[in-house]
């Protein structure tokens, strides 16, 4: 028996052993799903079906991010590196990739990541060079609205003042060698589209692609995950079971129904067993 499976139940199992093609688990609070994701990896890597740095862990919160590396390393046991496994946030992932390849997406090595504050300053600017009252089009605003509109990824078109002011400010991001948080994964989509071998490079590299809280993806995330699981398919995908939440969480529900249309045959296996309250 392998001692990495001994633990689990049944549907639990069926997940961690399910390891060819897509698959998507759906979880309620407290049924083990960050048991399944790590359990998942490390049974991947003993088996031998992939190196550490062939998978691809997403996730949505450095919190998460840093459990399931610290899960991974308890794991390891020496047989492999758990810091090699590309485990973090959807935005730490494409950062990595961004840094790798600043010259192939238009960004100089040293380029700045913009926070709140900075973005802020920048739209001010931009809207008063724009010759807009401030108090009509306030910075604030706008930082959430330009966010919003890159959340929708490759493909998405806006028109009239919109664009004006969204053109201007990510000009002046280019002029500045900046980037926000919102354009990261946005940045990285358009290398994929401007350079197929690099895209090419990491749908070969990431042989198993599994991604936690998958109900919180928007447009640009998918549409990331998208291209890289096409080279060789295998991707798993955690997804909470209540579809009441989606909307307060402003996730795009439309990924989840879909699924089984993105990924033909897709098993479905749900965890139903509550460790936390077991009442």
């Amino acid at each position: 028996m392998n001692p990495l499976l001994e633990n689990l139940n049944v549907e639990q199992k069926t997940a961690v052993e399910t390891t060819e093609g897509a698959v998507l688990v759906l979880s309620g609070a407290g049924t083990g799903k960050t048991k399944v994701l790590t359990t998942r990896i490390a049974h991947i890597l003993n088996l031998g079906l992939a190196q550490p740095w062939q998978v691809l862990a997403l996730t949505f919160t450095n919190k998460a991010a840093n459990e399931m590396k610290n899960r991974l390393n308890d794991m390891a046991g020496g047989a492999w590196y758990a810091g090699d496994v590309w485990c973090g946030t959807f935005h730490s992932i494409c950062l990595r990739i961004l840094r790798n390849n600043s010259d192939r997406a238009g960004l100089r090595r040293d380029f700045l990541v913009f926070g709140d504050d900075e973005q802020k300053t920048i739209l001010k600017t931009v809207i008063l060079n724009l010759t807009l009252d401030i108090k009509e089009y306030p910075p604030a605003d706008w930082v959430d609205k330009i966010s919003s509109i890159k959340d929708k990824g490759i493909g998405f078109e806006i028109d009239g003042m919109k664009k004006k002011i969204y053109d201007a400010y990510n000009a002046e991001l280019a002029r500045m060698n900046g980037v926000d948080f919102g354009v990261i994964i946005l940045k990285v989509l358009q290398l994929f589209e401007s350079a197929p071998d690099i895209l090419d490079r990491y749908q070969r590299q990431f042989k198993y692609i599994l991604v936690d809280e998958f109900q919180e993806t928007n447009n640009a995330q998918h549409q990331f995950l998208h291209a890289c699981v096409k080279c060789n398919g295998n991707i798993c995908c955690v997804s909470v079971d209540d579809q009441s939440i989606y909307s307060w969480l402003c996730a795009e529900i439309k990924h989840i129904l879909n699924f089984d249309k993105n990924y033909p045959h897709t098993p479905i296996i749900r965890l139903d067993t509550n460790y936390r309250n077991t009442d």
